[in-house]
């Protein structure tokens, strides 16, 4: 019975940080939305949000690893020897996310002629924005792979560093686009925006529409009852 419990438990904390890692990614998605519809105030909100996030995730992960780590001591080797078997877990493909800065970004899609030609300033934020938002999907992957792979073996991954670290890219990369982007052709960032809305604001939106709905219900069954 209590290798049953043990064992129960140990499904539910490997769960826990699955879930996570979903979670930081989701937010990383979010970022990567936001600067996909050009939009700096969003996107300055979504790096709030993020932090707000990454800590949380930090301490979660660093709580969880705690007791799955002494769970599997048990399942192992300990008063439940047996019950488990700890199977090898090879290291994702994905590589990590290499800092991305203002300069890098000017270097690779440089904006050259003085004065500016319309045609080459487009093409050249066009494609800073998307290598930006391919940057932060990348991010997405990185962190999903190596939630998965430090759930599999506690040893391998130091999850709430993994956290701290997708912070920080996600961070730099969005200062950056700011920066050589929304800051400095302000004009053009905003005549860009709305044309990519970001699906998770919609999301947002409904499920604020739902909860309304649910506020109002129980405020009129309450005035029922008080009648």
């Amino acid at each position: 019975m209590q290798s049953l419990a043990a064992t129960s438990r140990h499904r539910e904390l490997t769960q826990e940080l699955f879930n996570i890692g979903d979670e930081v990614a989701q937010y990383l998605e979010n970022l990567a939305q936001a600067v996909a519809d050009w939009d700096q105030e969003l996107a300055e909100d979504c790096l709030v949000e993020l932090e707000e996030i990454v800590a949380d995730a930090r301490l979660d992960a660093r709580r969880i690893h705690a007791e799955l780590a002494g769970l599997r001591t048990a399942l192992t080797s300990g008063i439940a020897s047996g019950s488990m078997s700890l199977e090898s877990v090879e290291a994702p493909q994905v590589a990590p996310p290499v800092i991305m800065t203002a300069a890098s970004l000017r270097d690779r899609f440089p904006i050259l002629n003085t004065p500016v030609i319309v045609g080459e300033l487009s093409q050249s934020l066009n494609a800073r924005t998307e290598l930006v938002e391919e940057y932060l999907l990348h991010v997405v992957d990185w962190v999903l792979a190596y939630t998965e792979y430090g759930a599999r073996d506690l040893d391998a991954v130091r999850l709430p560093k993994l956290y701290e670290q997708a912070g920080q890219f996600a961070a730099e990369a969005v200062q950056a686009w700011i920066e050589v982007v929304a800051a400095a052709h302000g004009a053009y960032t905003r005549s860009m925006r709305g044309n990519n809305p970001p699906e998770f604001l919609a999301e947002r939106a409904r499920i604020a529409e739902v909860v309304a709905r649910v506020a109002q219900k129980k405020r009129q069954t309450a005035g029922e009852y008080a009648g």
